[in-house]
C-alpha cells in the first residue's frame, strides 16, 4: 500500500508540474490514469472511516442513502444529462468538485481531532491528509485543462461556515462519512468524465 501510495503521489506531483505546458489530450489521459489510481484508494478510505468510528457506523449494513451534507458537491447526475454536459461543463464541474472538496476534507481532520483520533502513519488521519493532497492535484488539472481550452475558472464559494455544522460526536462521525462518500463518489465520476473527454481529445 505505502508503495501504491507513493506512485499515486508521484502520478499526481508529475501531472501538476507539467500541467502549465502539457498538451491537452495528454492532460486528460494522465488525469484519467490518475483517477483509475485513486478509486481503490478512495473505497478503502471509506471503509476505514467506518470502521474507525466504531458501531453503528462499521455494522455491514450501515447506510444513510437519503441524506446530504450541505455545500457538499454531489457527483451524481441522470446519465443523459451527463452525457449532454459540453466540455467546459464537465472540467467546470470537477474544478468546483476538488476545490470544495479540499475544505471538507479538512474539516473531516479537524473533527477527527476534536474526536481523539491522531496524526501517524498509516492511521485514517494520514488516509484523510493523503486524499486532502490528491483533490488539490485533481483541481489544478482540471483548472489547467479550462485555461488551456480557452475557459474561465468558475467562481466557487466558501460553504464552509463552522456556525452551520454540528459539534456533537456523532454529528461529526456522520459529516466525515458523508464527505468520504462523497469524495469516492467523485472519483468514480472522474474517471467517467475523463474516459469520456480522452475520446474528445485522443492522445
Amino acid at each position: 500500500m505505502q508503495h501504491l501510495r507513493g506512485v499515486l503521489l508521484m502520478c499526481s506531483f508529475l501531472v501538476q508540474c507539467q500541467s502549465a505546458s502539457i498538451a491537452v489530450p495528454t492532460l486528460i489521459k494522465q488525469t484519467h490514469d490518475l483517477s483509475l489510481l485513486l478509486q481503490s484508494q478512495t473505497s478503502s478510505l471509506l471503509r476505514s472511516y467506518l470502521q474507525a468510528m466504531g458501531r453503528p457506523f462499521s455494522d455491514p449494513d450501515f447506510s444513510l442513502p437519503g441524506m446530504q451534507l450541505e455545500g457538499l458537491p454531489q457527483a451524481s447526475v441522470p446519465y443523459l444529462a451527463w452525457r449532454r454536459l459540453g466540455h467546459q461543463e464537465r472540467l467546470a464541474d470537477n474544478y468546483r468538485a476538488y476545490s470544495l472538496y479540499g475544505e471538507f476534507l479538512q474539516l473531516v481532520l479537524d473533527d477527527l481531532q476534536a474526536l481523539g483520533l491522531r496524526p501517524g502513519p498509516g492511521t485514517l488521519w494520514d488516509q484523510l491528509a493523503f486524499a486532502k493532497v490528491q483533490t488539490e492535484g485533481l483541481r489544478s488539472n482540471a483548472g489547467s485543462l479550462l485555461g488551456a481550452l480557452r475557459y474561465p475558472l468558475p467562481v466557487v464559494g466558501d460553504p464552509l461556515d463552522p456556525a452551520a455544522y454540528g459539534h456533537a460526536d456523532f454529528e461529526r462521525k456522520v459529516r466525515g462519512y458523508l464527505v468520504c462518500r462523497g469524495y469516492r463518489d467523485w472519483i468514480n465520476r472522474t474517471v467517467r468524465d475523463f474516459q469520456l473527454l480522452s475520446y474528445y481529445f485522443p492522445a
